[in-house]
This record gives C-alpha cells, structure tokens and sequence, in this order.
C-alpha cells in the first residue's frame, strides 16, 4: 500500500511539474531538436508525417474517457465557461472541454493518496478526519483551475508586452502603402508569441469568409485583454466613420507603449512592499542570528558563571 501511495505521489509531481514548466520544455525541445536530429529526419517531419507525442497518443485519450463521465452531469453553463477559458489559454495542446474534466479527474485521484499519507502521520479526529478529505478532494479539484488561470494571465500579460511592438509594426505597414489585412500578415510573419496566433487566426477568419470586425472581435473575446479589446473597437469605429487608419494606428501604438510605461511603473512602486515579507522572515532573522547570536552566547555564560 505504501509503495502505491508513493508512485501515485511521484505520477502526481511529474504532472504537476510538466504542466508548470511545458513552456520552457517546449523551448528546449525545439533547440535540441535543431541540434540533434539528423537532416533525414528534419525532412521526414516537415512531411507531415511525424509521430505523435506520448502526449497525443496516451495521455489525451486516457483524459477524454475520464472526461467523458463528467459530461453527462456538468451543467452547459459550466462547459461554456470552461471553452471560454481554454480559449483565453490559447488552447494548450488543443485541449478541449472533455479533455479537461478528465484533467480534474485525474486530479483528485492524485491528490487523494498524498491527503491518506498525511492523515496516516497526522492523526485527526473522526469528524476532523472527513472534513479533512473533503478539503483535499476540494483541491483536486481546484489545482486545474489554479493551473489555467496562471496560463491565462502569463498569456495575457505576454500580448500586453508585445501589443506596443506590433502596433509600431503596423503603423509602418500601412504608411508604406500597405493595406490593413497586408500589415496584420506583416505582423505575423515578423513577431513571434500569443499575440501572432491570434493575428493568424484573425486572417484565416477574414479567409474563410468572416467579416473583419468580427474576426477582431472574436480576437478581443478570446483574449480578454482590455488594450487589445480598445484597439479592435477603434478599428471598428474607424471602419465604420471612414477615419484614417494609419493616423489612428500610431494614436493606439502611442497609447499602448503609454500603458506598458506606466504598467512597469507600478509594478516598480509595488516593489518595496512585496520584499517586507522576505526581509521580515528570512533575511532579518539571519541578520539577528549573526549580529546578536555572539552577545547571547556570551550573556548566557556570564548567566551561568554568576549562578555557580
């Protein structure tokens, strides 16, 4: 039992691990796959032809069974948050509503081994002990969640970033002479990160046969980021009264470094009050240690001189 409980704790920090650190995984593999793999193989993969991911062989059918039992009995309302928010993740390895029930599935049966060893070491009361395992089951449930909400924010504060830069880049693009769907591929053939993707998928909409306006703001839903949602409803506005586009490109890019300015400057305002805690409860007390730690030793031998 012990050594079950121990491969369910290590399963749950691999994943837990994984999900955390896949961007800078994803960095590394694609690096060391520049170095690596042979030419025979480069070529075999930009056939299309490559394998699939133990990811996309294993793990996302075993989290769509698991998903499949919570369907039935999520409220739509709950599933349609769920999309929203996925969307807002820029849709991780294409994971969908299934996919990510499963995920808190998995979770809690995770979880629930390492909330048993606790209470095997911690003894608790017999009502204790239930509201206990409801707190873990509980956080099974939410650890998902946690996890996704940080993705989202790093995704959204990385098309705040880059927003300005992109900005610059079509203010170029349409004073040179090119139109506006001409300076968004601009755009996304010079940039690279979640505000690219979202481009692309704004001009395979147009493609396809999607009005500009609603492809941008479908862009502005699924991002949630209120620079990018005021620059589509100034794109709109001005599509819509006939204002210049390239004058009202370079008022947004001058908004936007604005924003970005003064985003860097509260974060540097915030500073002193989020190192209190580390000076408080770490670096003080080492400093108390080192200063005062001599004196006490001293004061304790006078102490017990004086006593004999």
């Amino acid at each position: 039992m012990a050594l079950l409980i121990s491969a369910l704790i290590f399963l749950f920090v691999v994943i837990l691990a994984s999900l955390l650190l896949r961007p800078w995984l994803a960095v590394s593999h694609k690096r060391i796959d520049h170095y690596l793999i042979s030419p025979s193989l480069q070529a075999w993969d930009t056939r299309g032809d490559a394998r699939p991911s133990f990811t996309d062989r294993v793990l996302l059918p075993a989290l769509r069974t698991l998903g499949q039992a919570l369907m039935g009995i999520t409220p739509s309302g709950v599933l349609a948050k769920i999309r929203q928010k996925l969307d807002m993740a820029g849709n991780p390895r294409h994971f969908g509503a299934v996919e990510y029930l499963g995920t808190k599935v998995l979770s809690v049966a995770l979880v629930i081994p390492l909330g048993l060893l606790g209470l095997r070491y911690v003894p608790l009361p017999g009502i204790i002990i239930w509201v206990a395992i409801g707190v873990v089951i509980g956080v099974g449930i939410w650890l998902p969640d946690i996890i996704l909400q940080r993705i989202i924010e790093t995704r959204q504060n990385t098309i705040r970033r880059t927003l300005p830069d992109a900005l610059d880049l079509l203010v170029v693009s349409v004073e040179a002479g090119i139109g506006f769907d001409g300076a968004v591929q601009k755009v996304v053939e010079k940039t690279a990160g979640p505000l690219k993707t979202e481009l692309a998928r704004v001009l395979e909409q147009i493609r396809l046969g999607k009005s500009r306006s609603e492809a941008l703001h479908d862009m502005g839903r699924r991002t949630d980021v209120s620079d990018l949602i005021s620059f589509v409803a100034a794109i709109t506005q001005a599509d819509i009264l006939g204002i210049s586009i390239a004058k009202l490109l370079r008022t947004q890019a001058n908004t936007a470094r604005e924003r970005r300015a003064q985003r860097a400057r509260d974060t540097a305002s915030q500073l002193p009050v989020k190192l209190l805690f580390p000076l408080v409860f770490f670096i003080f007390p080492s400093l108390f240690v080192v200063i005062l730690g001599p004196g006490l030793v001293r004061f304790a031998e006078l102490i017990k001189v004086l006593n004999n």
